[in-house]
């Protein structure tokens, strides 16, 4: 079966298709599906929702169920002090085509990145250091060059110094296995300092220095690097473009147009508790025991989500061990309003990276740099562990830990709001993170179908991240739907 995203030309037929200027070329094949062929998706974020879009406008009937009561998967907006902010997916760069052409078809309206962030004090080993001190500090345990790379920069830095990957789709060549260890290990290798891999482990997104695949990073640089590149490249051509980009009125307004552009009525709460599969469709059973029919199904949803569904017959194994132990990195947010500028009491800067269980704390501006929200920002293992208090005890305890560091901040803070992925139903984290030895056994084989179940979702990803990857993935499943009809 042929793989939609290494096929630069049926990709570009396929869009051309389902927007009208090609439909003759597809046609044929969408008639003959279209006679027979009902498709169950599950999940309405960007996966589930460009999957059924593209299905409907190829003449598929389409049944879209949705766990939670909204669209948006981890594409979520929310208003917190008279100012908007993105839970989750907040970037939109210059290489996402497919989100780019999505806005322009709804008609929503592009806007550079809102987000403006006052530099770091870091809080290390107990110690209050400024940027511009880092390099000389006593808190500064590095060694060598590294002494001159502040810890926020940390693992920038070393992933593009040590990152051997040159393309986007290398990361999955069998050339680059031997680099699907521990990232800690390859960095000890390379002769990386052990207080280096410690800094670096505190706050980047993934589940453990010494559990997270270097490959899946180096993957992430290199994408990141792509996109870099496409940037100034577009400067250099004359254009007129951010770096970063976000949807007018919030990112959430994307899906939210995507779902109102649909025929099909989406049901909520209707998350699913069985799917069983024969040789002539294949049925889905929500919680409240409501049952749907199809030919085909797209699961458009993360793995915590599809380790919660009795499928029938059983996946085969290897599909079966990826949906069960490839684990998801957690991150819990705290959206703060300073009542004072308490941080001109001890003269640095608001924004605050520390190695304690605060973690980070980033100052946002508005555009006459004053600053409106402290955001804390908890990852991975931190998250984690956060996420074990009740919601008022972990905020409390947030207000607390910037006190100790900053004591100052006492009784000027204002809790405005808090989120965790790695507690949402049915979504479990952030993203999915390889540990190592798993993009070896799994990467490969891991967005293939199974009979009438097809995979989708930024867990499916190939050459491209974020939202669109999740986009590309609806366009592969669609791909092969129609290939299967």
């Amino acid at each position: 079966m042929q793989d939609l995203s290494s096929s630069v030309v049926n990709r570009r037929d396929l869009i051309r298709g389902v927007t009208g200027s090609a439909i003759g070329m597809l046609a044929p094949r969408v008639l003959r599906a279209a006679e027979s062929a009902e498709v169950i998706v599950l999940g309405a974020g960007l996966a589930g929702l460009y999957s059924a879009m593209l299905l409907e406008e190829l003449g598929f009937s389409v049944t879209l169920l949705e766990a939670s009561d909204h669209v948006g998967g981890r594409v979520q907006t929310r208003n917190f002090g008279g100012t908007l902010h993105e839970l989750g997916a907040s970037d939109i760069g210059v290489m996402y085509a497919r989100v780019l052409d999505m806005m322009r078809r709804l008609e929503l309206e592009r806007i550079p990145s809102s987000i403006r962030v006052r530099p770091f004090t870091y809080h290390v080993r107990g110690q209050l250091v400024r940027a511009d001190d880092w390099a000389e500090a006593a808190a500064n345990q590095t060694t060598g060059e590294e002494r001159n790379i502040a810890p926020a920069r940390m693992s920038s830095e070393l992933l593009n110094r040590y990152n051997p990957l040159q393309e986007l789709d290398e990361w999955l060549s069998p050339d680059f296995r031997n680099f699907d260890i521990p990232i800690a290990e390859y960095l000890r290798q390379q002769g990386v300092s052990a207080e280096a891999i410690r800094l670096m482990g505190h706050t980047y997104n993934g589940i453990g220095m010494d559990r997270t695949s270097a490959l899946s990073l180096f993957r992430d640089t290199t994408r990141t690097n792509f996109g870099i590149q496409a940037f100034r490249a577009m400067k250099e051509a004359g254009q007129t473009v951010a770096p970063l980009s976000e949807v007018a009125g919030g990112n959430q307004r994307l899906p939210d147009a995507m779902a109102a552009s649909l025929r099909t009525e989406i049901r909520f709460g209707q998350a699913a508790a069985a799917i069983a599969q024969d040789a002539s469709g294949i049925d889905v059973t929500s919680i409240d025991g409501t049952r749907y029919r199809g030919d085909f199904l797209v699961a458009a949803i993360p793995f915590p989500a599809l380790r919660q569904i009795e499928i029938t017959p059983t996946l085969s194994p290897l599909k079966a061990a990826a949906a069960g132990q490839v684990p998801y990195y957690s991150a819990t947010k705290f959206y703060l309003r300073p009542t004072s500028r308490f941080w001109e009491a001890d003269g640095l800067e608001p924004s605050l990276w520390s190695d304690g269980q605060l973690e980070r704390v980033f100052a946002m501006t508005d555009g006459n740099d004053d600053v409106h929200t402290l955001v804390v920002w908890i990852n991975g293992q931190g998250s984690q562990r956060i996420d074990q208090y009740d919601r008022e005890s972990a905020a409390r305890l947030v207000l607390d830990l910037l006190a100790e560091v900053r004591p100052a901040s006492r009784g000027q803070i204002e809790v405005m709001g808090h989120y965790s992925w790695g507690t949402t139903p049915f979504i479990g984290g952030c993203g999915l993170s390889y540990s190592a030895g798993q993009i070896s056994r799994f990467a490969t084989d891991l967005p293939r179908p199974e009979d009438r179940i097809h995979f989708a979702g930024e867990h499916t990803r190939r050459s491209e991240f974020g939202m669109e990857s999740a986009m590309a993935s609806a366009e592969r499943v669609v791909t092969e739907i129609l290939e299967a009809g």
